[in-house]
């Protein structure tokens, strides 16, 4: 039984925001911010259009591995050491990446980082609403939230700068003092552990399962259409299916498939959730390699043009979210999807001499429709149960968002393989990178497409909150 917090001094409280905030900024700001550096990585290192899109893969796939395991021991492990531990592991990873000598090195330092940034996340709100008091939470959930957003939409706009003016490798050098700063203040604010959950038995088998059937897809899907390719693709998707049997069956799981049970609600609402990811992340990665390849721009205007988005999401997000506690959930994200879907079929039409004013503004649409669906659907996630199953419904949906991530790229690595070929992107195959845009796109709009229909059919909160007639 959760109890609350004994009083911390404000100041305490404050600086522990502080230490969080400092994390939460440093994942979304290098998973985004990257992106705008892939072109100036490639040519120091000479690696193909296929590879690169394994850089912020290789952030991205040992955080979906690792964030519900992590999640899982904490609690009884210690929070605080989980996030002082994550701390360090990004910061060397950022240092490790940022001096790499090899692009195997730069890999690593992003697998290491990566790893470290689930340990931090898994820990991050729980450390803030076990010290804050109850009325306060939702508050510093708030800013926490706000940090986040800030941090994607600061993350190709100053990555394009950093990167503009002092390389590539400023990018993850400068990140890391933030990092840094974090562990100084966490290490010396941050209480012990109180209220540690008692030790119970670990999936093991579920989490081995997990991820290696993960790494097998993500990793097979980027080298298609090889024969080698389809196998160890589709050996982790049967894996992924396995686990989610293993899930449902083991006493102690590490993902709550049982709340996918009867919850029409819930499960829908995590689909959608899945498919928007999965639609519109890779969107920054396509538009970068465009901008800077196709259009020859410099990563500092390329960064501008898509700071579009993610302002415009941070905007309309928050009035979304209020809007959703009147306004039925449903037909808001669902209307957030549509928006979306229409943005990526538009995209699907980019040409070399298309104007950038009209690329800018479908991503200023696509921002107001992110920003639409986002706070709804996860409105409709978190009130599709009960209290005492609030915790395994946020990680269920943080799950949803980094599997999302992670498809996202592989569908976006997928039309390199096929179009491209595994060849360094030079101005003699600007065409094919432009051809090889335009179907991730037209994929990425049909996978949309499903989503409407998935946010669609959820159901509503209001019947679900609604008292049973005799």
């Amino acid at each position: 039984m959760d109890t609350a917090p004994s009083p911390l001094p404000r100041k305490t409280l404050t600086a522990i925001l502080l230490a969080v905030c400092l994390a939460s900024f440093a994942t979304p700001f290098i998973s985004s911010g990257v992106q705008i550096a892939l072109p100036l990585i490639a040519s120091s290192f000479g690696v193909t259009a296929t590879l690169l899109g394994w850089v912020p893969t290789a952030f991205l796939l040992p955080y979906a591995v690792f964030l519900l395991p992590f999640g899982k021991t904490a609690d009884t492990l210690g929070r605080r050491r989980y996030f002082l531990i994550g701390i360090i592991v990004m910061g060397a990873g950022l240092i490790c990446a940022g001096l790499a000598p090899s692009f195997g090195l730069l890999m690593a330092g992003m697998a290491i980082a990566g790893t470290g940034s689930a340990m931090t996340f898994a820990t991050a709100l729980p450390l803030l609403t076990t010290n804050y008091p109850l009325r306060e939470r939702g508050k510093i959930i708030g800013i926490n939230t706000a940090v986040v957003y800030v941090s994607l939409a600061a993350g190709p706009f100053l990555g394009g700068i950093i990167t503009g003016y002092l390389g590539w490798r400023a990018l993850f050098l400068v990140t890391a003092p933030a990092i840094l700063a974090a562990l100084a203040v966490g290490y010396r604010v941050i209480p012990e552990d109180r209220n540690t959950s008692p030790k119970r038995r670990f999936d093991y088998p579920g989490t081995i399962i997990y991820g290696i059937s993960l790494v097998l897809l993500i990793g097979g899907a980027s080298r298609l259409p090889a024969l080698w390719a389809v196998a160890i693709a589709g050996i982790g998707a049967f894996g992924l299916l396995g686990f989610f049997l293993w899930e449902s069956r083991t006493t102690e799981p590490i993902f709550p498939v049982r709340l996918l049970r009867g919850n029409r609600l819930f499960t829908c609402s995590n689909i959608a959730a899945l498919i928007n990811y999965s639609s519109t992340y890779a969107i920054t990665f396509l538009l970068s390699l465009y901008l800077q390849y196709i259009r020859a721009l410099t990563p500092q205007a390329a960064g501008t043009i898509l700071l579009a988005q993610p302002v415009i999401m941070a905007l309309s997000a928050p009035l979304a979210g209020r809007l959703s506690d009147r306004v039925e959930p449903r037909f808001l994200a669902t209307t957030g999807m549509l928006i979306v879907t229409v943005c990526l079929f538009l995209l699907s039409f980019v040409r070399e001499d298309t104007p950038i004013s009209f690329i800018a503004g479908i991503l200023m649409v696509l921002g107001l429709g992110y920003g639409i669906f986002s706070p709804p659907n996860m409105n409709s996630i978190m009130s599709s149960v009960g209290n005492k199953q609030a915790g395994l419904a946020s990680a269920t949906a943080a799950t949803m968002r980094v599997l999302g991530q992670n498809l996202s790229m592989a569908v976006a690595m997928i039309t390199f393989s096929v179009v491209i070929g595994t060849v360094v992107i030079t101005p003699d195959v600007t065409g094919e990178l432009l051809t090889a845009t335009q179907y991730a796109f037209i994929a990425f709009a049909v996978l949309c497409a499903a989503g409407v229909w998935f946010s669609a059919v959820r159901g509503t909160i209001r019947t679900r909150s609604a008292p049973k007639r005799p």
